[in-house]
């Protein structure tokens, strides 16, 4: 009998393995390096420190409290970590909350290969795959478009998008322009 032995294999190298305690470091680098904004406080360099700690610490506790049944992967391409993804998977769709790539591995299409992994499994299920992107300094809107998400509601300053499997009510609905048919 197989049982999940906690990563799951993408192809071509890419793997997604749940998080441990060691990953820390990782997880407040790709946090500092996917909100170049919080940076643009002016301050010195302690002060922006102390602002990206207790922004962080936010973001996760009211992560936490809004999916409280998420699951925290570490994405490692060849075995070595590149980035992050929080996954909530619900019964009506499977919500990405965070989707991160270190800057010296982005733009060689690790993202969207992580989207394109959560498709194919989401599509046995037929679950759509929900997420929101800033609609400032994030790259992720063109990408998201061009793996099948649509504009589900523009409430700045994000942008809230869904991903339907073929023959998904909720996907004639979009195609119809009445927005998600819920």
């Amino acid at each position: 009998m197989n049982g999940f032995a906690g990563s799951f294999a993408f192809g071509n190298g890419l793997n997604l393995r749940l998080v441990r305690a060691s990953d820390q470091d990782l997880i407040f680098k790709l946090f500092i390096e996917t909100r170049p904004w919080l940076a643009w406080a002016e301050g010195k360099p302690d002060f922006i420190r102390d602002l990206y700690e207790q922004q962080f610490k936010t973001m996760r506790s009211g992560a936490e409290s809004v999916y409280p049944d998420h699951l925290d992967f570490i994405i490692e391409r060849l075995g070595s970590a590149v980035g992050r993804t929080i996954i909530d998977l619900g019964y009506a769709d499977w919500r990405i909350s965070e989707l991160q790539v270190l800057k010296q591995a982005r733009g060689s299409g690790i993202g969207s290969n992580v989207i394109r992994g959560l498709q194919a499994a989401a599509l046995n299920g037929n679950i759509p795959l929900t997420l929101s992107t800033p609609i400032f300094g994030s790259n992720g809107f063109p990408m998201y478009q061009r793996l099948g998400f649509q504009v589900v509601q523009a409430q700045p300053p994000m942008i809230h998008m869904a991903w339907f499997p073929p023959g998904h009510p909720d996907r004639q609905e979009m195609s119809g322009g009445n927005g998600l048919g819920r």
